[in-house]
């Protein structure tokens, strides 16, 4: 059974396709967000965006039921498809949505409060709704040069934890979305720019970049 939304939000599910590599990465990691929206029964409200025809023809036999096709013409912004997506999404279409999420793919585990959680942290003084997570201060084993960087001493105590935004989901409001495409910069430049709020994502952290990783 789907949770009970206040306000019917569309999620954006969007996979890079623009070499083998990501093909094979992303069709892998797509099957634990399809367990996660499979079991919210929110199939009504994802929308998969490729700029692969075959990562869509792929995402909607597993049981996707919405994809769109999205040229993509910067190669190496991995961010630039959620920019531009966002962006047609509102211009093309005559549903024109306040908030829309973004739920990242090479994030595997996800809690099955993550989307609610993010529903629920809305302010709408706010441009970016964010999750964190937090990890462990490991610096007493990072390497430089062949060297141990700290000499194997914490510059901080030992059960110091840094909270980090993990990407795994964004909650962006559509009016900034379109601000950041029309801000004649980088997109990315204006979105890190933007006002955040955030909330704390528990479950473990992943960032997916190869097949090998999963």
């Amino acid at each position: 059974m789907g949770i009970n939304l206040k306000i019917q939000i569309p999620i954006f599910i969007t996979i890079r396709g623009n070499n083998e590599d990501a093909i094979r990465r992303n069709k892998e990691a797509l099957k634990y967000t399809y367990i996660l929206i499979r079991d919210m029964n929110m199939f009504d409200q994802v929308f998969i965006i490729s700029d692969n025809t075959d990562m869509l023809k792929y995402a909607e036999n597993m049981g996707f039921k919405n994809s769109i096709y999205q040229e993509c013409y910067n190669e190496y912004d991995i961010t630039y498809l959620d920019y531009i997506a966002i962006y047609n999404f509102y211009l093309q279409t005559k549903y024109k949505p306040d908030w829309i999420i973004l739920l990242a793919v090479n994030q595997l585990f996800k809690n099955s409060s993550l989307i609610s959680d993010c529903i629920r942290n809305i302010e709408n003084n706010y441009d970016v709704i964010a999750s964190y997570t937090e990890i462990s201060n490991r610096s007493k084993f990072f390497i430089k040069d062949n060297k141990i960087v700290n000499n194997g001493h914490l510059i901080t105590h030992e059960r110091d934890r840094q909270k980090m935004i993990d990407a795994a989901i964004y909650g962006i409001k559509t009016e900034f979305a379109i601000k950041c495409m029309e801000s004649g910069k980088d997109p990315s430049e204006t979105f890190w720019h933007g006002k955040f709020k955030f909330f704390e994502n528990k479950s473990p952290y992943t960032d997916i970049y190869n097949i090998d990783d999963i």
